[in-house]
């Protein structure tokens, strides 16, 4: 609205109004108006050291609605700062009238009066027009959290937010006290969100351009979990912020830090403000899925998550490492060269996982049938509740039905660490449905990735504890974990060594990615996917509470191009942002994962590999949101072509070969069949055998001159 402002003066208060509303405020009308703005009990917005209502002023068969900020007494100090500086209200008021000229979201300021005895301010009000419906963005991302929403969700959230920071800090006003508290915005019916409105103005500055040290202050009382604020911050600069902003953010959020934790010893007898909607859940129990990648949301930075990581956790995986490696070590020096040297039978060796809630069960079940005797994976999740549950059950009855045998995983979130009764009743409720008709279940999931919500030792003590029973109910099942994530098997042997007593796997399960290093044949150190693969045996074999069985229950890699998709990349990706490193092409990928089940299957060290997953954008065999519909990559046809050669095929040797050219020799009935490729260089021969035809990856019959990274089928 614009207006201009006047001078407002009657009876003892002194201020400014816009022109527009002068009418309301006479000597008649501010009788008495601090009496009512502190004692009116409906349309309280704010309650504490100063008070925020609603009021309705009238005049002349006008009505004018506006929220009051009646503010409180204060110091001598204070008193004296505000006197030359002008008082908060006056601040506010300057500093709407700015914002609102500027295009910036703020409630249209209407007037501001004191009532001053001296130098001491008696009485100091604020008004603003009322703007209905309005919710703090800390009260929505408190709903946020207890609703469990979306990381989607929270993200576009933080767009809005930060696009709203920017502008603001882009037109020159340095807010100098921006918590969540202070930014509002109204929802529509059709849950679209309004113009982000900045309140508590009385601290800010006007500058003619703000510097980064300056912004930065404005992010040190934004409370978010630390990966989240990243995701704020980047999206604020479109990309990496300058690093003086990062610095100082991070010294002035330590020392907003120390202010919050003191408040208590400041200020014993000063009354809290009212809390809306609840209050934030603790940061280390903020717990957030993300459908995109199909995996919780990493909520905390690395130095974060330090503070929340028990010393009991540490202790137990140094004594674990302590008690077992010198015997596992040497096992696993008996098993490395075992492997390749054992014939093994590839049936039922190979399986791929479906998405159960989010994708078109049917029209997966119509990809599966391509893919010749390969068994399926479903994962049940405690944080999507009852209704998906039992759409998950009907799925596996229909999948047995069918004649595929299914392997399933119970996947925990945080709330089933805080709500042991509710993880209790999930595992009762599908294995008592399913549980005659499965061939594993694995409990548990990424045991040493905090964002799973298992922080230590008694976390995972919580989780398997029911599992006791159930092992009792149901000894027909085979109970497979600790199900840890990557190369890192110290937690491990900490997740057997937490595991309660009686508690025992019928096998070792274990999501073993390989993606750091490119080709599955590159080293880790002294370890490439063989090695790997053996030393899980070797743990297998020497930990008591688990049988001799190695299952690979999730493996992929991350493909170029998946965005948000993308397990690698997920939650938030810069505009422009070059791919991720660890992202590989459809073709490399296709290449991968058949050497990797070779690899894998055929050294004797691991028993069954799950791809993850049969459909997905970022890292699926299929692209469910291709132009036109979902696509079949070239890696589900390479997948269906080794099925077609090997699935039922026995592995007999390893060739002989030059350095990284990889030669394997398989038997399928009367035929003799030579898989072969090499790691990053090709081979033209001589050759060591004789073949009557030979098709490449993709199953196309080919004239071959030279093997390179794709797979070849020789038929001798």
């Amino acid at each position: 609205m614009k207006s201009g402002v006047e001078k407002l003066s009657v009876g003892k208060f002194q201020g400014q109004v816009l022109s527009a509303f002068k009418s309301f405020f006479d000597e008649e009308s501010l009788s008495g108006f601090g009496e009512r703005a502190r004692s009116v009990k409906k349309g309280v917005l704010s309650e504490g050291r100063h008070r925020v209502v609603v009021l309705d002023l009238e005049k002349n068969g006008k009505s004018l609605k506006v929220a009051v900020k009646a503010f409180g007494r204060q110091g001598c100090l204070k008193d004296f700062y505000d006197f030359r500086k002008g008082s908060k209200a006056e601040r506010s008021f300057k500093a709407g009238n700015f914002l609102k000229s500027r295009g910036v979201g703020t409630p249209q300021p209407i007037a501001y009066f004191d009532r001053w005895e001296g130098k001491h301010l008696l009485e100091s009000f604020y008004l603003s027009d009322y703007v209905e419906s309005l919710i703090s963005f800390k009260d929505s991302l408190i709903q946020a959290y207890h609703e469990k929403a979306d990381c989607r969700f929270l993200v576009a959230r933080l767009s809005h937010i930060a696009s709203a920071i920017r502008r603001m800090h882009d037109v020159g006003f340095w807010h100098r006290d921006l918590g969540n508290q202070n930014m509002e915005f109204q929802v529509s019916s059709k849950g679209e969100w309004g113009e982000v409105q900045f309140i508590d103005l009385n601290r800010g500055r006007i500058r003619e351009d703000l510097s980064a040290k300056e912004r930065a202050q404005d992010f040190s009382r934004i409370r978010l979990p630390s990966a989240f604020l990243n995701v704020l911050v980047r999206i604020y600069w479109k990309g990496n912020p300058p690093r003086e902003f990062t610095k100082e953010m991070r010294s002035r959020r330590r020392g907003f830090e120390w202010w919050e934790r003191s408040r208590r010893w400041r200020h014993p007898f000063r009354k809290r403000s009212r809390k809306a909607v609840g209050s934030y859940p603790e940061v280390q129990n903020i717990w957030i899925w993300d459908r995109e990648s199909a995996q919780a949301s990493i909520t905390m930075e690395r130095y974060e998550r330090k503070r929340y990581y028990s010393l009991g956790r540490h202790y137990k995986v140094a004594w674990s490492v302590l008690k077992f490696a010198g015997r596992i070590w040497r096992e696993y020096r008996r098993q490395l060269p075992l492997a390749y040297q054992s014939r093994v039978d590839l049936k039922g060796r190979f399986g791929v996982a479906l998405e159960s809630t989010d994708l078109d069960f049917n029209r997966q079940l119509e990809l599966l049938e391509k893919l010749e005797g390969v068994s399926v994976l479903l994962r049940f999740c405690h944080h999507e509740g009852m209704s998906c549950w039992k759409e998950g059950v009907a799925q596996v009855k229909e999948l047995v039905a069918s004649g595929r045998k299914v392997m399933i995983a119970m996947v925990q979130d945080r709330g089933a660490v805080s709500e042991p009764d509710s993880w209790a009743r999930f595992l009762s409720f599908v294995l008592d449905e399913i549980g005659g008709l499965v061939t594993a279940v694995e409990i548990c999931h990424a045991v040493n990735r905090m964002k799973w919500g298992v922080h230590g030792p008694d976390d995972q003590v919580a989780l398997l504890s029911p599992i006791l029973k159930l092992q009792e109910k149901f000894p027909e099942i085979t109970f497979t974990g600790p199900a840890c994530i990557d190369f890192e098997y110290h937690y491990v042997l900490s997740a057997f060594e937490s595991a309660p007593d009686g508690l025992h796997y019928g096998a070792l399960s274990h999501h073993l990615y390989v993606d750091r290093r490119g080709a599955p044949e590159n080293f880790q150190g002294r370890f490439s996917t063989l090695e790997k693969c053996g030393l899980l045996r070797a743990i297998a074999r020497v930990v008591p509470a688990c049988d001799d069985q190695v299952i690979i229950s999730e493996v992929n890699w991350p493909l170029e191009g998946g965005g948000i998709w993308s397990p690698v990349t997920a939650a938030h990706v810069d505009p422009d942002a070059p791919e991720h490193p660890l992202s590989v092409s459809e073709f490399d990928y296709g290449v991968y994962m058949l050497r990797y089940l070779v690899i894998s299957v055929c050294s004797g060290f691991v028993d069954r590999v799950y791809w993850w997953r049969l459909v997905a954008h970022g890292f699926g065999l299929v692209d469910e949101r291709a132009e036109g519909g979902w696509r079949e990559r070239i890696g589900f046809k390479m997948l269906r072509v080794f099925l077609e050669q090997l699935g039922s095929a026995t592995f007999l040797e390893k060739l002989e070969m030059e350095d990284d050219v990889y030669a394997f020799r398989f038997e399928r009935g009367d035929e003799k069949i030579i898989m072969m490729w090499c790691n990053g260089r090709t081979y033209s021969g001589p050759w060591s055998f004789e073949f009557r035809k030979a098709l490449n990856a993709t199953g196309d019959v080919t004239g071959i001159k030279e093997v390179g990274d794709s797979p070849v089928y020789f038929f001798l």
